[in-house]
């Protein structure tokens, strides 16, 4: 059911369903009106407010597939493609704030290489909160999990432990467990629900908090692609064995991690790292329309200066073309490039486009694979002997819309990744699915806008 919220709010399907009206109204044009004057008047208009919108498009800060999607869109539908472009170009931008960061991180890491761990340590720490227990995460969802979070979180506010939790519209629509997060709010927690679910134009679903952040009393940060719900545990299987990952980090690593909360919370913010001792990583974030593209620049420059090896996992291969072209120049420099996607999608679109990215990788020497026990949905990218874990998947979405997290980790638990990457190589077998050409083509042009 949150496939169908995720394709019914997204573009594309906006996109047809404007595309339907456009012929619709060309027919009860050609039917009802009186004169030539009268149509020749109407695409004038057309043609300028068409022009406009172009004109705009073209000059925006977005990458180019992002705008090409746009104007092939205008170019499509000339009214009233324009008059949507407007209506989005021209909305209020997100309420999340921007984080300026300076300083070197570190901490000791640990790596989670599946849900049940992550769990049994989040709550660990959450039990023996003493100050606070800031939670970010795309999904809230009732269950098992939540249920013992929720607990957890109810005596920690008769401890007088400060609460708050935000949590992504998009990503908790009808999972949210409404009941015991109106309890926790007459208990004392703060929480916020970003980007509430509006129709389209009045929405700005297409901009998501997609971050999984937790920090208790500011020391300890957890972060990577676990969500709060019970699949991610191996509780349940909506798509087969559901693999994930995660790290936990203390020190300066995690005080960027709780500076990262409190910029959503209350807004832009400034933060100098202090000096501690651990591993050294490189924390990275995204807060569109404005500050993107830094997930997508940091695991280009990693893969560009990796001599061994690329491996990488990822719920989606949708590769904007910074980072397609790294994959490729690693292949044709003579690094070990691997990829694991995963046999059983969850979204039929995003699989297409992943299908497609994957075949014109193959073809290019890449070796591909797909995790065969069911959905693979952890993220990291390997290079030599750094790695690169957090909330972002390897998509247009998530490295250009999305509200992301995540860090590249100097050596420390990249042995632990590796190791897990292999695990996983055991049980996945190669990629030899052949996409349809000309579907795929049309969803790469309209995948930026998905």
């Amino acid at each position: 059911m949150r496939g169908f919220f995720s394709f019914v709010f997204s573009r594309l399907f906006i996109s047809f369903l404007l595309l339907a009206a456009y012929i619709a109204c060309i027919i009860l044009l050609c039917i009802y009106l009186p004169s030539v004057l009268s149509v020749g008047a109407a695409a004038a208009g057309t043609f300028i407010l068409s022009s406009a919108a172009a004109l705009r498009a073209m000059s925006s800060n977005h990458p180019a597939e992002y705008r090409c999607g746009r104007l092939f869109l205008i170019a499509a539908l000339p009214l009233v493609g324009a008059a949507l472009y407007f209506a989005s170009a021209l909305r209020k931008k997100p309420d999340w704030g921007h984080l300026e960061v300076s300083g070197e991180a570190r901490g000791n890491c640990r790596y989670y290489p599946d849900g049940s761990e992550f769990f049994d340590d989040l709550f660990a720490a959450v039990e023996g909160a003493k100050e606070s227990i800031y939670l970010e995460f795309y999904i809230f969802s009732d269950g098992q999990i939540f249920g013992r979070l929720y607990a957890l979180l109810t005596d920690a506010l008769k401890r007088g432990v400060e609460v708050r939790i935000i949590a992504d519209a998009l990503g908790c629509a009808l999972r949210l467990p409404k009941k015991k997060f109106r309890a926790l709010r007459r208990a004392g927690a703060g929480i916020k629900i970003f980007n509430g679910l509006f129709p389209p134009p009045l929405s700005r679903l297409n901009y998501r908090d997609h971050k999984k952040i937790a920090v208790i009393d500011g020391a300890i940060a957890f972060s990577g692609g676990i969500n709060i719900a019970d699949e991610y545990a191996d509780i349940t299987r909506p798509h087969g064995k559901w693999k994930d990952c995660a790290f936990r980090t203390d020190g300066s690593a995690a005080t960027f991690f709780n500076e990262l909360f409190l910029s959503c919370w209350e807004g832009d913010r400034e933060c100098v790292l202090p000096p501690s001792a651990g591993d050294k990583i490189i924390p990275t974030c995204d807060c569109p329309p404005e500050h993107t593209g830094r997930g997508s620049a940091a695991i280009a420059r990693a893969i560009y200066a990796a001599e061994r090896r690329v491996w990488a996992f990822t719920p989606y291969l949708c590769l904007d073309e910074r980072l397609f072209a790294a994959f490729e120049d690693a292949v044709r420099r003579g690094a070990d490039v691997k990829i694991i996607i995963p046999a059983v999608p969850d979204k039929k679109a995003a699989y297409a486009l992943t299908c497609d990215c994957a075949a014109r990788l193959k073809e290019r020497g890449a070796d591909i694979y797909v995790y065969t026990p069911g959905f693979m949905h952890a993220k990291a990218v390997i290079c030599d002997d750094d790695c690169f874990l957090g909330s972002y998947n390897l998509d247009f979405r998530s490295m250009w819309l999305n509200s992301e997290c995540g860090a590249l980790f100097k050596g420390g638990i990249t042995r632990d990744v590796a190791d897990d990457f292999t695990e996983c190589l055991r049980l996945s077998s190669p990629f030899d699915v052949k996409p349809k050409r000309w579907a795929a083509k049309a969803f790469r042009l309209f995948g930026p806008l998905a």
